[in-house]
């Protein structure tokens, strides 16, 4: 049964907790000091230095408390929500600004970066986490250091290098639905000036849920992975050569039905519990999977008056995402769709950076390259395919070609045309794209220490893309119909029919243009050929900064930036594209520390604006023609919003934590493809997010004992006309989407009195809530349904070094 929660006391809980401690999660940041250096800037800096909203995670922590990616940890970062549903094409949203367009053809405006590289936004941009040293969450616009794909804010993945110290360590966990999980690593010199470092990683989860269809459980994980370096220190110069590879096969996501496997287009107030619904999924094939490889080589070089740096990389996954999407295993309503993916990049770029007087200052060119080519198709069957048509344009052709080929064969006696069925035949679509883009830029960044207490950062990139993208739809594939169809034509089916004025010719040409035709990927100028497309786009994209040391503890900040995220293609719709995307934020804060209380604080308020936010939405049958269908939509939003992050050391044994985010997000000027004016109406981004915990090491057994708790609480969506007629943001009713969620992890371990062993208990999702998404594709045949969040994991940790 689904969870229930209650706002006010969460909101209350949540706003005393960030009041009180004020800090980023404690479980995200237990080293030994309270300095955290990050590389935000594009240099190492500590945390407390940088004028930008940033939250750091501990890879030590991450690695403790079981989190495996960015996707388990979102609770814990106020504005940031990934949705992985589609582990293949997660959906990342920052401070209310995301994409939900699954394609190719375009980028997220939420960038993620592993060591300084971008990783993309669908199969190779959620890997899980490998030797991870911390991970930074960059809030707000970051095109002038991180380049076209941070118009709403970076998150960068910074793993561990090869160090000249002998470490080989191992960790086993054992716990709830079957999860095993293990990693080990080894570091070794191999000479004065070489050092190695390798880790793998394997995670294998049976899944939650039983499928009624096949017996099989669903909600499963499964992922190996293996990473080595390679580092060189010589005398006047650096190198790192790393390789990373990783294999994940999973079931297909799990869809749950909210009509109770029945045909209902009723709409949200009939809707029933998904959770008192038998899991009933009968796609074939039903699975994901991502195969991915990554090599990278980082060159630093000293200079006379800077240092220059060098990182070429190269990437390339494989992936592939077959679901079902009515829901159930009635061939009324039978719909499932498939994925499948290839993608190499090749990135270089060149970074000089140095000080010069009072300037500190980064300055470097990039390039950029993308091979993409992914097939998407829509299966069915033609008994769906008439609850389909039957609901948009009142025709039921496959019943009603069956129901007079058997009365034509009673009426002359021909024994075939009485056993003439054209139900139940299989139906394929498929839209094969392929991509090819270019980018370049150079930036610079030059922070002038105007004073000892006063610094000015001036930064722009300026950025050019080059895109090509093409589209090509073949003929429908139905082998089974198309022998029925050619055995009617051989007896002269439509014009007996005709003749017999059973039909008018009109009728009979229409029923023959349906059963030969597409029905969703219908352009004729790709059908027979691929039809290709280019454009190109110019920007630059600035920031200006300027920083106050208020005392040597405290700094105040005014920072205005601008963020761009070039066009696309839309990958479902031929010669679909879009638009370039421009914000523009201005924020303050304050950061700082009150070292006789052992707290740190970071606080700041922002206002942005976002013009032509663009995603592909599902346009529903009752909007347009009748047919479902993706379309490009456009809007511009504002948002004006608070965040607060800090670290309270209460003393040597417990910390306290606590991060909040305030966030008041709408639409300036959009109309839904559905017609309903949105204009002034909430965008869906929750009000309030945060987190707080609570982390303790003492002595205990002559060892060491450990403790952390950490909360995370989502608010409700904020939904509007239009995402209440859908269903897909209605906290009233059976489903309930867009309630608030919370989520709570724990960990309670103990480490021997050498360090060289320890035991630990993981808990993740303590308070076994799960929440649904909705979605609405299932709807073109009467049967939407929704996903639903992993129940609670517990484990039994091992774990061992040299």
């Amino acid at each position: 049964m689904i969870q229930q929660s209650l706002p006010l006391r969460l909101c209350a809980s949540a706003v005393t907790l960030a009041l009180a401690s004020m800090a980023a999660p404690a479980s995200f940041a237990q080293d030994t000091e309270q300095v955290v250096v990050v590389t935000a800037q594009s240099r190492s800096q500590q945390v407390q230095n940088v004028p930008i909203a940033v939250q750091t995670l501990s890879g030590a922590s991450l690695k403790d408390m079981g989190n495996g990616n960015l996707a388990d940890v979102d609770t814990f970062v106020p504005g940031l929500s990934i949705d992985t549903s589609q582990s293949t094409r997660p959906s990342i949203f920052l401070r209310g600004v995301g994409t939900q367009d699954f394609g190719i053809g375009t980028d997220s405006p939420v960038g993620v970066y592993i060591d300084g590289v971008y990783a993309g936004k669908t199969g190779g941009s959620l890997l899980n986490f490998n030797d991870i040293k911390r991970v930074e969450v960059l809030k707000g616009p970051q095109g002038t250091l991180f380049g076209r794909n941070a118009a709403a804010g970076a998150i960068s993945v910074v793993t561990n290098e090869p160090t000249q110290r002998m470490e080989a360590n191992g960790l086993l966990r054992v716990g709830s639905q079957h999860t095993v999980h293990a990693e080990a690593l080894y570091n070794t010199p191999l000479s004065d000036n070489l050092a190695l470092r390798i880790s793998a990683i394997s995670q294998e989860y049976d899944g939650w849920a039983r499928n009624a269809y096949n017996g099989k459980r669903m909600g499963d994980e499964g992922d190996r992975g293996l990473r080595a370096a390679l580092r060189w220190q010589g005398d006047s110069a650096s190198a790192t050569l790393s390789w990373e590879h990783e294999v994940m096969r999973a079931s297909g996501p799990a869809v749950f039905s909210v009509t109770g496997n029945k045909i209902n287009y009723a709409g949200p107030s009939t809707w029933t519990n998904p959770f008192n619904t038998q899991l009933n999924n009968d796609a074939e094939p039903n699975m994901q999977g991502r195969t991915f490889d990554g090599v990278t080589l980082r060159v630093e070089k000293p200079l006379s008056f800077a240092t220059l740096t060098s990182t070429t990389a190269y990437r390339h996954f494989n992936s592939q995402n077959w679901q079902d999407n009515d829901a159930g295993a009635n061939k009324a309503t039978d719909l499932s769709t498939g994925n499948v993916e290839s993608n190499s990049t090749w990135q270089h770029e060149f970074k000089l950076s140095g000080q010069s007087g009072a300037i500190d200052w980064v300055s470097g060119v990039s390039a950029y390259r993308e091979r993409a080519t992914s097939i998407q198709s829509v299966s069915a069957t033609t008994t769906s395919l008439d609850t389909l048509i039957s609901r948009a344009a009142g025709l039921s052709p496959y019943a009603t070609l069956t129901a007079l080929a058997q009365g034509l064969g009673k009426a002359t006696g021909n024994a075939a045309l009485q056993s003439v069925s054209l139900m139940g035949n299989p139906w394929t679509e498929a839209i094969y794209d392929k991509g090819e883009y270019r980018a370049y830029a150079v930036y610079g960044d030059a922070i002038w220490h105007v004073t000892d207490k006063t610094n000015l950062t001036l930064g722009g990139r300026y950025t050019h893309d080059q895109k090509s993208f093409s589209w090509y739809n073949p003929a429908r594939v139905a082998p089974g119909l198309d022998t029925t169809l050619a055995a009617l034509n051989k007896a002269n089916f439509f014009p007996t029919l005709v003749g017999a004025k059973l039909l008018t010719a009109q009728q009979a040409a229409l029923l023959q243009g349906v059963t030969a035709n597409n029905i969703q990927f219908t352009n004729p100028g790709s059908s027979k050929a691929a039809f290709t497309s280019s454009r190109s786009w110019d920007n630059f994209s600035p920031r200006v900064v300027l920083d106050q040391h208020l005392t040597p503890d405290h700094m105040a900040y005014l920072s205005w930036s601008k963020g761009y995220q070039a066009g696309g293609f839309d990958g479902v719709g031929v010669n679909g594209q879009y638009d370039e995307e421009l914000v523009t934020n201005l924020e303050a804060g304050m950061k700082g520390a009150v070292r006789s209380i052992g707290l740190n604080y970071a606080a700041s308020v922002f206002h942005y604006k976002y013009t032509n936010l663009q995603s592909l939405t599902l346009v529903p049958a009752s909007a347009t023609s009748g047919i479902p269908s993706y379309q490009i939509v456009s809007s511009n939003q504002g948002a004006t919003g608070v965040d607060l992050e800090a670290q309270w050391k209460l003393n040597r044994i417990w910390r306290l934590s606590g991060s909040l985010e305030y966030l008041d997000q709408t639409y300036d000027t959009y109309v839904a493809p559905t017609g309903v004016n949105l204009s002034g109406q909430p965008a869906g981004a929750p009000y309030l997010s945060g987190s707080a915990g609570v982390a303790a090491r003492w002595p205990a057994w002559n060892g060491n004992a450990d403790f952390n708790l950490m909360y995370g609480y989502k608010g409700e969506q904020r939904c509007n006309t239009d995402t209440r007629q859908t269903g897909t943001c209605l906290q009233t009713g059976e489903v309930g989407a867009g309630k608030a969620r919370e989520r709570v992890d724990m960990r309670l371990g103990w480490s021997a009195p050498s360090g060289r062993w320890g035991v630990g208990l993981v808990v993740n999702n303590l308070t076994n809530k799960q929440y649904v998404s909705v979605s609405t594709l299932g709807s073109a045949v009467g049967s939407p349904y929704v996903y639903i969040t992993k129940p609670r994991v517990i484990a039994l940790e091992l774990r061992a070094q040299l």
